[in-house]
């Protein structure tokens, strides 16, 4: 029984190979391919509009593409047999509105997706978040609500939930025909 992705034989975390995409006929990505080792960050750039934000929604399944392919750690983001809530669990990502929840303090949105997801309890999401939102510098934050903070300690939070659902780390079962 194999229990984990298929290990990539050149250690990369993300393989992006002549992925397109179309919205109708505006083609909205074309042939794009890059790789992305282990360990390395990785700011995709580029004008308004360009397709950024839809490469990136690619990679984690939030958005079909119609050609190429993309692997995250060995697993196929576009295989229908991938298990994509597992996989997602797995990839960290900042929305470019960040998408906290504004009836939800600093430290429950932190908590949230840790508790649905990871199935932590709340202590243990609290104690796992704080720890992140600490080191981006928020600490003291923790008990505000979104509209109380600036654009960019908006930001720091997403990166601090982005963070505690550790996006590295090593995740069972990704694919069902693996069961």
């Amino acid at each position: 029984m194999v229990l984990s992705s298929t290990p990539n034989a050149h250690n990369y975390m993300i393989e992006i190979d002549n992925v397109s995409k179309w919205y109708g006929s505006f083609q909205v990505l074309g042939d794009c391919s890059t790789r992305v080792a282990r360990g390395d960050v990785v700011v995709v750039c580029g004008p308004s509009g360009s397709g950024k934000s839809t490469l990136i929604k690619t990679v984690n399944g939030l958005e079909p593409f119609q050609q190429g392919s993309i692997h995250v750690d060995g697993t196929s983001v576009g295989d229908p047999a991938t298990r994509l809530p597992a996989l997602r669990a797995r990839i960290g990502m900042v929305f470019q509105n960040f998408e906290l929840f504004p009836h939800l303090s600093v430290r429950d949105n932190l908590n949230l997706a840790q508790m649905k997801v990871l199935k932590r309890s709340r202590e243990e999401a609290t104690a796992n978040g704080l720890k992140y939102l600490e080191r981006v510098g928020l600490l003291a934050h923790q008990d505000k609500f979104p509209s109380q903070l600036s654009g960019g300690q908006q930001q720091r939070v997403a990166i601090a939930r982005a963070l505690a659902m550790d996006p590295d780390r090593k995740s069972t079962r990704l694919n069902s025909s693996h069961t």
